[in-house]
């Protein structure tokens, strides 16, 4: 339990306790039994769960995040997370090593068709499936005659009219009222940081949201052009005195509310 806390932190919550788990097993040379179901055609989104190999998806990028690196104590490494949507659901995918790289150089964006093939799933830590690809794995970008076959984000976001205290992460897209602010503050890691408010509206409601740090930057960037905002994976948070409050991070994708079209 000590090693799981260890990589948990160094890897900032980022993995499901599971895929952790195969990790430290790996590297103490034990063996652990896999799920041998494999499957050869194209899944839905909503027929998986946790231990599949062999998995092939497809459908429309609507958030791929910036590669980052970790270090564990024998291995380093590269990892990128895109969100697929096809007509069930949204899906967290994971890439490792020459698959983030993909995205580093460029050639993987929101917006395109995908077919992701050979990946294999794990839940993560909030016991939702996710889908990774190492290097057997195989991405395949789509022709745009395909693109018509996939759901936009819109059929998946949350309005904003029924957020709760429970929603946990969400899917928002509605237009910018207002900018209510933007200020500097001092980090516990002695850095600084930047916090914006804004007040943005869809036809259910308006709701807060709160941007952190690098996001301000994304977000007033696209303000600037375009009023209409899509917030991916944004994380709903209660505030004092009841209500709640949509709060931007980086773990959040930010664009226009067309811009996986």
């Amino acid at each position: 339990m000590e090693r799981l806390q260890t990589e948990r932190a160094k890897t900032s919550g980022l993995l499901g306790d599971e895929t952790l788990l195969r990790l430290i097993a790996a590297k103490l040379g034990l063996q652990v039994q896999q799920n041998t179901i494999h499957n050869s055609g194209v899944l839905s989104t909503s027929r998986l769960f946790a231990g599949l190999y062999d998995v092939t998806v497809a459908g429309r990028l609507i958030a791929v995040f910036p590669a980052k690196t970790f270090q564990g104590a024998e291995k380093t490494g590269k990892f990128a997370t895109i969100m697929l949507t096809d007509a069930d659901g949204v899906l967290r995918v994971v890439l490792w090593d020459t698959k983030a790289e993909m995205v580093e150089r460029g050639e993987i964006k929101a917006g395109q068709v995908v077919r992701l093939m050979h990946g294999y799933t794990r839940g993560d830590r909030y016991g939702k499936t996710e889908l990774h690809l190492g290097i057997k794995s195989q991405i395949l970008i789509e022709t745009e005659d395909k693109a018509n076959q996939y759901q936009s984000i819109e059929k998946f976001t949350t309005k904003i009219q029924t957020l709760n205290a429970n929603s946990g992460n969400v899917h928002l897209a509605g237009t910018v009222k207002a900018i209510l602010g933007k200020k500097a503050f001092s980090r516990n890691d002695d850095g600084d940081g930047i916090v914006m408010r804004l007040a943005m509206r869809d036809d259910s409601g308006e709701a807060i949201v709160v941007i952190w740090n690098e996001k301000v930057s994304e977000v007033e960037g696209i303000t600037r052009e375009n009023p209409q905002l899509l917030l991916v994976n944004a994380r709903v948070k209660e505030v004092q005195g009841g209500g709640v409050e949509v709060h931007v991070d980086s773990n959040t994708f930010v664009g226009s509310q067309n811009s996986e079209s």
